[in-house]
């Protein structure tokens, strides 16, 4: 049988014995001994069962050796029960013993996910216990263990008795050397523990109880070391692994080559978590845009779309914006309209016309012919600069992505340290009474709305309306500055386009100044910049090949903003597209 009978107050559910027949303890010899159940104890046992859990061990040839409890088993034998409860070590009831008086720990830290492991698995380390006077049982070493064990509902804790000889200065002396010299699990060795523990046969919620972890955390956990690919990730990194980060690399357990770019950024040396966050990042971003890119080529192609990469086009070739007089729409109709990828985007395709003046187009003057067939040499430069463009893009959006998760993350906070609402503040006021970033001309403007809504939370609905988001927002006024510092956000990301990376002939030092100033704002608040923001900040041209560390500068100040000029509205095409950069005072003008 299983003992369920409970003590008032303490026991929240069944204690844990296991059981053995009183006929295969009986058979040992060593165990029936010439001894006689008290009265009071027999008519317990026959009232309410063996209580107590007998001390057995097994002996060789797997003998069970009865080592505390032989008057519970003449009892049990009297009473004629077919099982008792037993335990393979010593416990003892918890009501016997008492905690040190004067227990070294001040604060014990009984967090949920520990005394949740006591009540899941119990106690497996033994507290130390010495008799004094009186009878008194006290705990010397375990005080922690005791207090939870009592909050999870066990009756029972496994103890050792402490040397007869220890006086009361040795007593805490054990309490010092045994938290300090106590190792815990490295995140490694308990996430490997986990795993041969689900694979052991223990479920998801067992094992989530005992490691104090999330049991969606511990399915992400055996996905990854059950499936080859990621696990060689994982094992492969000199980085230590989060939940978070194993459950994103399951999103590419079918592409090896962005597996192969994470490994990478997890195998270096110095690997930290926005090293890796990074990498993934990037590597989503590619993902989005080519599952974009192939759902826009299935839409064209049902329409009847032509599809031509670029190579397969003439130099007469143009992309329709860049014809004079006619629009996207109305170019639809020209039989030399064809679609090519977006190499800058790389999650659409953009209509070209294959030869504008043979199907009337007028074409600018700067796009003449170049008066001859390019070399290889030639071809194979513009191919590096296009596929240079192209990863710096995906960069910068993959750097978006993570730049406004973290803000968002960062607005929804409901408390902030002081020195950080203050920064915020300082940033709002600087931003405001300056006249700077353009607040005026973009504060309202559609894309500003959309990076708004989505600092704040907003759904599909409630963004609709700008007029509305205030009454959509907390009303506490404890959270104004992060608010307030959300709505100057959105007006610098909109500006901050794709332009302000670029250092070849689409340089744009209007966007890319203001933006290396914003960036610095977001360092001082503790957001670790990535290479390609870095490299806006240090004013260099953004070469992706180059490792560079994520590095946190949370305690410097967010620097005064003077700039002068306003960022050109995207829109198409954008900077990067026009034909000739805009100077610096056409900018301002």
């Amino acid at each position: 049988m299983t003992n369920t009978k409970t003590q008032s107050g303490v026991q929240t559910s069944p204690a844990p014995w296991s059981t053995l027949t009183v006929a295969e303890l009986a058979a040992h010899p060593g165990n029936v001994r010439d001894v006689t159940a008290p009265a009071d104890l027999l008519a317990d046992v026959k009232d309410n069962g063996v209580v107590e859990p007998l001390y057995v061990v097994r002996t060789n040839g797997d003998v069970p050796q009865v080592i505390d409890g032989f008057q519970r088993l003449a009892a049990a034998v009297a009473a004629g029960l077919e099982t008792v409860p037993v335990t393979p070590r010593p416990v003892i009831r918890i009501d016997a013993l008492t905690p040190h008086p004067k227990n070294a720990r001040e604060d014990l830290d009984l967090t949920t996910e520990f005394v949740e492991s006591l009540r899941t698995e119990g106690c497996r380390i033994p507290v130390k216990i010495q008799r004094l006077g009186g009878g008194v049982l006290q705990v010397n070493d375990g005080n922690r263990r005791y207090h939870a064990a009592t909050d999870a509902g066990l009756t029972h804790l496994p103890y050792e008795w402490e040397d007869d000889d220890r006086d009361e200065a040795g007593q805490f002396l054990d309490m010092i050397t045994t938290a300090q010299h106590r190792k815990g699990l490295t995140v490694w060795e308990r996430n490997a523990a986990m795993f041969s523990a689900a694979e052991a046969g223990a479920s998801v919620g067992r094992v989530a109880k005992a490691a104090g972890v999330r049991q969606k955390d511990v399915r992400t956990l055996v996905k990854v070391r059950s499936q080859e690919a990621l696990n060689a990730v994982v094992e492969g990194a000199r980085y230590v692994w989060t939940f978070e980060h194993m459950a994103a690399l399951t999103e590419f357990s079918d592409d090896a080559e962005a597996l192969a770019a994470i490994t990478e950024a997890a195998a270096e040396e110095d690997a930290d978590e926005s090293d890796v966050e990074w990498a993934i990042a990037v590597e989503r971003t590619k993902r989005e845009k080519r599952v974009a890119a192939e759902a826009h080529r299935t839409e064209l192609e049902a329409a009847g779309g032509k599809i031509r990469d670029v190579e397969e086009l003439s130099e007469r070739a143009l992309p329709v914006w860049r014809l004079r007089g006619v629009t996207a729409e109305e170019h639809g109709d020209c039989q030399g309209q064809v679609w090519v990828f977006d190499e800058r985007r790389g999650d659409r395709y953009v209509p070209y016309c294959s030869a504008p003046s043979l199907y009337g187009h007028t074409v600018p003057e700067s796009t003449g012919s170049t008066g001859g067939t390019k070399t290889a040499a030639e071809a194979e430069a513009e191919r590096a600069a296009r596929a240079a463009v192209k990863k710096g893009n995906i960069d910068w959006d993959a750097a978006e992505a993570l730049r406004r998760k973290w803000l968002t993350d960062l607005i929804k906070r409901r408390n902030l340290p002081k020195a950080t609402t203050n920064t915020l503040i300082g940033h709002v006021n600087t931003a405001l009474l300056s006249g700077s970033w353009g607040i005026c001309d973009d504060l309202n403007k559609e894309g500003t709305t959309g990076i708004l809504a989505g600092f704040l939370g907003l759904s599909t609905e409630q963004a609709k309306d700008r007029g509305s988001f205030a009454e959509h927002v907390a009303k506490d006024p404890r959270r104004a500055p992060q608010l307030q510092f959300a709505a100057i956000a959105a007006v610098r990301e909109k500006c901050a386009n794709r332009s302000a990376w670029r250092t070849d002939s689409q340089r744009a030092p209007w966007t890319r100044t203001p933006t290396g100033r914003w960036f610095q704002v977001l360092a001082s608040l503790g957001y670790p910049l990535t290479p390609i923001e870095q490299s806006v900040v240090d004013d260099e041209p953004y070469d992706p090949s180059k490792k560079k560390p994520r590095a946190i500068t949370s305690g410097s100040e967010p620097e005064t903003e003077q700039e002068s000029g306003t960022d050109e509205e995207e829109g198409e095409p954008e900077a990067e597209e026009a034909d000739d950069p805009v100077s610096d005072d056409e900018a301002a003008a």
